[in-house]
């Protein structure tokens, strides 16, 4: 789901000193903590509490991550001993939520996307792994619906009726009346750039919970003569109505291209649907697909059509070594043996651990554990 937005929106975490309290910010993608600057922003926390600093201010502006890594964050921001409020800025999402829900006060704005479901994992290896990571997703999930069950004050039922159904979405206003956070932030910057708009819709939010970007303005150094000119409008008409009629052309334009894109999720639906039949993906790959076709529609639809089904079954282990040790692939990473190859990486588990290490470390930062 995030993936299109995980390489543009790098976790940027920061905690300093703003008179007697601390401001701490937490922008983008929560799925690199370990690897962005944990450390660095632990540090900076552990300064801050060493200097007498018992108070904290966290801004939250992110699509969500690892469920695991936010856990870590929360732990990191719990080391204030004082009161630690919050505010939501275009995003709050995912794993995000579960920080706010750990804040002694969270409010967020009415342009606010605020977003939680079930959390989710991938799962690699034998059976041993396997169970262990069901384990662990299961331990992680009652956490949350423990968490988001105390905070609303709904049961722990109600909060799995909530989110069996998949993503839930909410305006800043449906979140504080579900209470999922405790207010509203009235400070008068409620506008949304475009920027923040697309990347909003881009992690699936509906047309109905999508905020609206400002509207365009008039600029004094705009010519409003020639701008009449363009929109064909009478010399008479003033800066107001020239405006007016900008807008509504923006709307009209943000209909047909809402529209357009709603046809083609379902043309991408019905595309992975024919891959993942014909045995050429597997349901895991659809979301990593689905933000890829975002990206580069005409690519990703070549790239699946070119795809090969799988081999039978029992076939696999044989074939997925034997690709493991193809020519031409040694220029892969775990992420393109991922996507490309999966049975290739998990053969490679057992005929080649050397190789499979070495590609998990560098895209993980951690070595694996095979037993």
């Amino acid at each position: 789901m995030f993936a299109a937005v995980m390489s543009k929106r790098p976790l940027v975490i920061t905690a300093q000193r703003n008179g007697r309290k601390a401001d701490v910010r937490i922008e983008g993608v929560i799925a690199s903590y370990e690897k962005a600057n944990a450390r660095e922003f632990e540090a900076q926390v552990s300064q801050l509490v060493a200097s007498g600093i018992v108070d904290a201010h966290v801004y939250i502006d992110s699509e969500g991550g690892s469920v695991l890594e936010a856990k870590r964050l929360v732990g990191a921001l719990q080391k204030f001993s004082g009161r630690i409020t919050g505010e939501g800025g275009p995003a709050v999402m995912s794993a995000a939520t579960y920080v706010g829900l750990h804040l002694d006060e969270f409010k967020v704005r009415r342009t606010t996307a605020y977003m939680f479901h079930k959390p989710q994992t991938a799962v690699a290896g034998n059976e041993d792994d396997v169970e262990s990571d069901l384990k662990g997703l299961k331990d992680i999930t009652k956490e949350y619906r423990t968490a988001y069950a105390k905070k609303t004050g709904k049961t722990e039922d109600e909060i799995e009726a909530l989110w069996s159904k998949g993503d839930r979405w909410f305006t800043g206003e449906e979140a504080v009346a579900e209470g999922f956070v405790d207010g509203l932030v009235e400070d008068g910057q409620d506008e949304l750039d475009e920027d923040a708009v697309a990347r909003i819709a881009a992690c699936g939010c509906p047309a109905n919970k999508l905020p609206k970007a400002a509207p365009a303005t008039i600029t004094t150094t705009m010519d409003i003569k020639a701008m009449r000119a363009t929109l064909g409008m009478p010399d008479t008409a003033t800066e107001a109505e020239v405006l007016a009629r900008v807008n509504a052309i923006k709307l009209e334009n943000d209909r047909y291209i809402a529209a357009g894109e709603a046809l083609r999720k379902i043309e991408v639906k019905s595309i992975l649907d024919k891959a993942i039949a014909d045995r050429k993906l597997t349901e895991s790959h659809r979301a990593a697909y689905e933000a890829k076709f975002t990206s580069a529609y005409e690519a990703t639809k070549a790239e699946v059509e070119s795809l090969t089904a799988a081999p039978e079954v029992a076939k696999e282990v044989t074939a997925g070594a034997a690709a493991a040790s193809a020519k031409g692939r040694e220029g892969w990473d775990y992420k393109v043996w991922a996507e490309k190859d999966p049975k290739g990486l998990q053969a490679m588990m057992s005929s080649d651990k050397d190789r499979f290490s070495a590609l998990y470390q560098e895209h993980y930062g951690v070595a694996p554990n095979l037993k």
